[in-house]
């Protein structure tokens, strides 16, 4: 019903301004006239309820509805009964009242409802019912207040009555009861308002911003008409019905949100320059209209008064900008205050690809924003690029982005004419805070790629003791359930069979379970639930020793540490020395663990032939395993490799808390 009630409205205001034309052309124009104003709200209110056709705003959409089709008929009323034509008075009547509730309802419903039409609290319902009701009073006493008791009797035909009119309407006491429930009802709104700024974030405080605007420009363009004579306030009355519709257009549609600041911080300080010149023009004036001779020189005293308010417009003005940018931005340089807002969205992305796809373009724009510059290019440091505008022909302007030393990325800057000195100096400072998002991105697809890399290798370890199982545990416990099998059959016609038999399967039974514990231990080392890892590390040397190849352990006392540390630090040190029995030929290996300066270090050290030039895809795949490892954790691994032996050392933050553990990791605590 609200998109019906809509296009009734848009229709009902291009009717009555079709009639207003026809009663101009024969003379037929009331003085004051409002249709410009009743035009305005019809036209605005009504396409706003059709723009949030789809939206599940109801309330929201049948208000602007309401608003916009009580003005369309409140002008086709006023213009029909101009028109004298049938039953003109009771059109008349109708264009008499028909403007009042939506015009109180515009500041006593609307701000309860904008921007997601809802009030701000179930218990702010009353609120709500109070502005309608305060909106259906004024309507009430105009329809019912005869028409040479208000306010512009003179633009009403000659000879119209209220057919309905009662003299105890225009009661001044009644009058009054309907002035307080209207201040009510705009107080609610404006308490609303302020109560869903506070509980506001993101997107809904952008949409308050807007809604905002609109109301504070609305009281100020209908506060100035009220000021000027008959004629212009008119227009101002028209003026004032647009602000509303068009900032919550803006809210409701999410359109150009992010670029409210700017409009904000532009509309106060033009306001209070305009205030100022004003202000400063009339004390001038009355100033010098004290002066005889001014006076007497004809249009000096407007000519000198103009020339000091227009030299404090201009003082005010370098006084007044910073002011009202840290009022709006929370700084004096606005482009500074934008850039800090691209600080917080790097705090809000959550993956590379948000990454790239927000964080990086708005820093673009605000620097394109900043220099006036045509277009902006962002290569990264791993080859991608980002850009904005129209980055075209030979950059004006190009600067490293540095992070803590470590190059990020190039920062180009195009513009027609090239960049003033002052510019320079002003990108470079651009650049630093340019070069945070850059490193931001870098280390969070560095991270995702580890994660990547990570989940392969566990995904590839899997792989492997599904093949351990399939091919050599099972065959073999297969087997040995056939000969078990067998065993049985032979029991009662051979005994003696069957019992050398069951002898043979009985060490084969024992070895297919310590394959089983094997697996079982590579999955999970019982020793580092039971010992820790010292004693593990003890255990792992002593089990991996062989005649040929002696593993000494040199392992310090070490602290209690979560178990995903642990794990890391004994798979590190077991696929190490695993390799140096296996590959390196070595006679002596040494594996030491300490810690000191915060952190745990494990190293394995051979004196054999040391890694080939193509190392073998047995060595290659324990090596990216142990880095992965390593790096899961937070630390790094570092391998050396030469004629005397390999040294594998890996140096992981020693973490005690397991919440600091798993963040650091990137999982959930």
């Amino acid at each position: 019903m609200g998109v019906v009630a809509g296009v009734l409205a848009v229709l009902a205001g291009l009717v009555g301004a079709l009639l207003h034309a026809g009663n101009a052309a024969l003379g037929r124009t009331p003085t004051p006239s409002f249709w410009l104003m009743s035009l305005a709200a019809a036209t605005a209110y009504g396409a706003m309820a059709v723009l949030l056709r789809r939206s599940p705003a109801r309330l929201l959409r049948g208000s602007m509805a309401a608003i916009g089709l009580a003005q369309g008929l409140a002008l086709v009323g006023q213009e029909w009964g101009w028109s004298g034509t049938g039953s003109w008075q009771w059109a008349l009547w109708v264009g008499s009242w028909a403007w009042a509730p939506g015009y109180v309802a515009v500041l006593a419903v609307l701000p309860q409802l904008l921007p997601e039409g809802q009030v701000v609290a179930p218990r702010w319902r009353w609120g709500l019912v109070t502005g309608t009701a305060a909106a259906a009073f004024v309507a009430l006493q105009w329809a019912l207040t005869p028409y040479d008791l208000q306010d512009f009797p003179g633009s009403l035909p000659p000879g119209a009555l209220n057919p309905v009119g009662v003299a105890w309407a225009a009661d001044p006491r009644l009058s009054a009861v309907g002035g307080a429930l209207v201040l009510a009802a705009v107080a609610l709104s404006a308490a609303s308002l302020a109560l869903r700024w506070r509980r506001s974030a993101g997107v809904e405080r952008q949409q308050l911003k807007w809604v905002g605007l609109g109301f504070a420009l609305t009281v100020a363009v209908a506060g100035v008409g009220q000021l000027l004579p008959v004629g212009l306030t008119e227009v101002f009355a028209a003026l004032a019905m647009l602000p509303v519709p068009v900032a919550a257009a803006v809210a409701c549609l999410r359109h150009g949100l992010w670029g409210v600041d700017t409009v904000i911080s532009r509309t106060l300080l033009y306001a209070a320059l305009a205030v100022s010149v004003v202000v400063v023009f009339e004390v001038t004036t009355g100033l010098l209209g004290a002066v005889p001779s001014l006076v007497a020189a004809g249009g000096t005293v407007s000519a000198v008064s103009a020339l000091i308010a227009a030299f404090a417009g201009l003082a005010l003005h370098q006084y007044v900008r910073p002011r009202v940018n840290r009022l709006v931005h929370g700084d004096v340089d606005e482009p500074h205050a934008a850039l800090a807002r691209v600080g917080r969205q790097l705090e809000a992305a959550s993956t590379p690809d948000e990454l790239a796809e927000r964080v990086v373009p708005s820093v673009l724009a605000q620097v394109c924003r900043v220099l006036r510059a045509d277009g902006a290019r962002l290569v990264l440091a791993d080859g991608s690029s980002a850009d904005h505008g129209n980055p075209t022909g030979e950059a004006a302007l190009d600067t490293r982005l540095d992070y803590a030393g470590r190059p990020v990325g190039h920062l180009a800057l195009w513009r027609q004419g090239g960049f003033a000195a002052g510019e320079q100096q002003l990108l470079e400072g651009l650049a630093a805070q340019t070069s945070v998002a850059a490193h931001t991105v870098l280390l969070s697809r560095e991270a995702q790629s580890a994660r990547e890399a990570a989940a392969l290798a566990r995904e590839a370890e899997r792989r492997r003791l599904r093949h351990d199982l399939h091919d050599d545990v099972g065959p073999t416990l297969a087997a040995l359930a056939l000969q078990a099998e067998t065993a049985r059959e032979l029991a009662a016609s051979d005994p003696q069979a069957s019992l050398a038999i069951l002898g043979r399967l009985v060490p084969r039974l024992s070895g297919a379970v310590e394959s089983v514990r094997a697996l079982a231990h590579e999955l999970t080392p019982p020793l580092l639930d039971e010992l820790g890892l010292g004693p593990a590390l003890e255990e792992l040397a002593a089990r991996l020793a062989t005649a040929r190849t002696t593993v000494r352990a040199d392992v310090e006392a070490l602290p209690a540490m979560p178990a995903a540390l642990e794990v890391a630090a004994y798979r590190i040190a077991g696929e190490a020395v695993s390799n140096a029995v296996r590959h390196a030929g070595a006679t002596t290996v040494h594996l030491t663990a300490g810690t000191g300066d915060g952190v745990l270090r494990v190293s394995v050290s051979d004196d054999g032939t040391g890694l080939p030039a193509e190392e073998s895809r047995a060595v290659g795949l324990g090596l990216s395993s142990m880095r992965l490892r390593a790096e899961e954790v937070g630390g790094t691994l570092e391998v050396t490799s030469g004629a005397g032996g390999t040294t594998v050392m890996a140096v992981v933050p020693l973490v005690t808390d397991t919440a600091a553990l798993d963040a650091r990791r990137g999982a959930p605590a």
